[in-house]
């Protein structure tokens, strides 16, 4: 609750002060543009949310106890396609994880809703599962998807883009990242939700985020990955057997 309540107060600030004066009516970024914001919370999606309890849980920060309430439904990390139409920088984000046994990775799901400002010709996200690059950040695709968002709104609760596969091997005790990217030429605007489960800042996790602009945009963080610490993380789940 008390969570939520520092949200609505920083979603009011926000509205007022966000550096990207051309935002989607209802939703507003951060002035640094890479937090998304929906400032009510919208219809309720058709797709329903994808639970599989029987699925081994390599990593799960998903509410799935509480189908009304699987993530936070209106503050996520911002994901801009290079033709984006706010003229913002590329925007992709990472999340990451590590097994605590072997195991093979079946499925995965994120909360990621679209925005687009306009009606673009992208509604469609690349999942990754991505290897690590030896100094915390993401590294090597492992395997790739095209998860078509365009039905799941941002501001909404609670489906999920679901990505399946017979199975990637993945060793116990190594960093491994789900990574939101887009293809070379979208203009998407979507948003990766947080978590809506932890409720200490013991919980972060591993986080980082890819911006390619200008130097005014993007400062030294320009073409590379920046991680961090995350709190809220964001929402996702990986499955295997």
């Amino acid at each position: 609750m008390c969570k939520k309540m520092l949200l609505t107060l920083t979603v009011l600030a926000l509205a007022s002060v966000t550096a990207l004066a051309a935002s989607k009516t209802g939703v507003v970024l951060s002035p640094d543009g890479r937090t998304t914001i929906a400032t009510k919370h919208t219809a309720e999606p058709s797709k329903p949310y994808d639970n599989e309890p029987a699925a081994t849980v390599i990593f799960n920060n998903l509410a799935s106890k509480y189908p009304d309430g699987v993530y936070w439904c209106c503050e996520g990390g911002t994901i801009f396609g290079p033709a984006n139409t706010l003229n913002g920088p590329e925007y992709w984000q990472a999340a990451g994880f590590m097994p605590a046994t072997n195991a093979s990775v079946t499925k995965i799901q994120v909360a990621v809703g679209w925005v687009n400002y306009k009606a673009g010709e992208y509604t469609d996200v690349i999942v990754s599962l991505n290897a690590d690059d030896g100094t915390g950040k993401p590294g090597a695709a492992i395997k790739k998807w095209k998860s078509q968002i365009g039905g799941i709104g941002f501001g909404t609760c609670c489906a999920v883009s679901t990505e399946r596969n017979a199975g990637i091997p993945v060793t116990a005790g190594t960093q491994y990242w789900v990574v939101i990217s887009t293809e070379k030429k979208s203009d998407i605007w979507a948003a990766w939700n947080v978590d809506d489960t932890k409720q200490k800042s013991t919980d972060a996790i591993l986080e980082s985020f890819w911006c390619s602009g200008t130097s005014q945009q993007c400062g030294t963080n320009n073409n590379v990955w920046t991680s961090y610490n995350g709190y809220p993380g964001f929402a996702f789940a990986v499955f295997g057997k």
